[in-house]
């Protein structure tokens, strides 16, 4: 079963080769490796052609710059010969084994639609290893646990899966907005018919906060993600059953990024937070599902939801009042 493995390039001339020879040298060798250089301005798109020429399994596309989205799209017609699909950010590097023990799984197993694995998260030379247990995994459980944005297994990035491709058949990523794959993986998991097993293995090591990448932003813009949720209900205009997964889906991402607003001084924190005021009010008149939360939590979602302001400006004080506590 050759395994497609999606590789947007841009601006990583100094991690590039490491990426690339740890996919070319995995123990599986099935592979048709797809390096799309985004119009990257170094020699990116020169090792591309170098490995290209070196290497039957390696395509290199060429593009005017577009963004990681762009990029992406533009390698997925290029998929059709390949019953599997995957995805790695070129500046990231994998473990050895890893596609050989995904695909031997998803060969035999049938039934599985999609899987799973853990990661080494790197932040400059500190290393935070997430393995998983594993766990197989009803459509309706993933799909519970993703939107509930609980799981640092079942996350948002798509390079942590390996796919079969008719799960992705006709979907896209949206371009020109950060956070892309959010929605991209959640459509996936909703699209699959299958079951969804994590395997017990760290596959991928993934540098975070790295200088110049989209991660090291530190006070991130959100606006693009809420419109794309918002936007993805759009495709599935008579599916009830998307519309309250996806509106519980932007429900967690507000809730969790004003969480990590309050890690910043309280006028900033209060700034920034007033600036989402119109899309909670957009938010709190669609139906959300009230199972991904304990019976706490659904009254304080409902809080949120309904006094915006005052519930972030009480949290904002336990947190003071905490802090100071803890320093006495």
């Amino acid at each position: 079963m050759k395994l497609a493995v999606i590789v947007p390039v841009y601006k990583v001339e100094p991690y590039l080769r490491q990426c690339i020879d740890s996919i070319l040298s995995q123990s599986y060798q099935d592979l048709k490796v797809i390096l799309v250089d985004d119009g990257s301005p170094d020699s990116c798109g020169a090792i591309c052609d170098e490995y290209a020429a070196r290497d039957p399994r390696v395509l290199a596309l060429h593009k005017p710059n577009g963004g990681l989205s762009s990029a992406r799209n533009f390698a997925l017609p290029y998929i059709e010969d390949c019953p599997l699909v995957t995805f790695v950010d070129s500046d990231d590097w994998l473990e050895p084994e890893i596609y050989e023990r995904c695909v031997h799984y998803l060969k035999t197993h049938s039934d599985v639609s999609i899987v799973n694995f853990g990661y080494n998260l790197i932040v400059e030379d500190e290393v935070t290893p997430l393995l998983p247990t594993e766990e197989c995994l009803s459509r309706n459980d993933v799909l519970l646990h993703y939107i509930s944005i609980s799981s640092n297994i079942i996350n948002t990035m798509v390079w942590s899966r390996i796919y079969r491709r008719e799960i992705l058949q006709g979907m896209s990523f949206v371009e020109g907005h950060k956070w892309e794959d959010v929605v991209y993986v959640f459509e996936a998991l909703y699209r699959s018919t299958g079951t969804y097993h994590i395997l017990p293995f760290i596959g991928i090591n993934y540098r975070s906060k790295r200088p110049g990448a989209i991660t090291a932003d530190l006070l991130p813009d959100k606006h693009s993600l809420f419109a794309d949720i918002a936007a993805s209900t759009l495709r599935y205009p008579d599916d009830d059953e998307f519309k309250a997964l996806a509106n519980t889906l932007a429900v967690n991402c507000l809730w969790y990024h004003a969480k990590y607003l309050l890690t910043f001084p309280y006028s900033v924190a209060v700034r920034e937070f007033d600036r989402y005021l119109p899309t909670i009010e957009e938010i709190k008149n669609r139906p959300y599902l009230d199972e991904v939360y304990s019976r706490s939590k659904v009254r304080k979602v409902k809080f949120f939801l309904e006094h915006p302001r005052l519930y972030f400006r009480t949290r904002s004080l336990f947190r003071k009042l905490f802090s100071r506590k803890k320093s006495l």
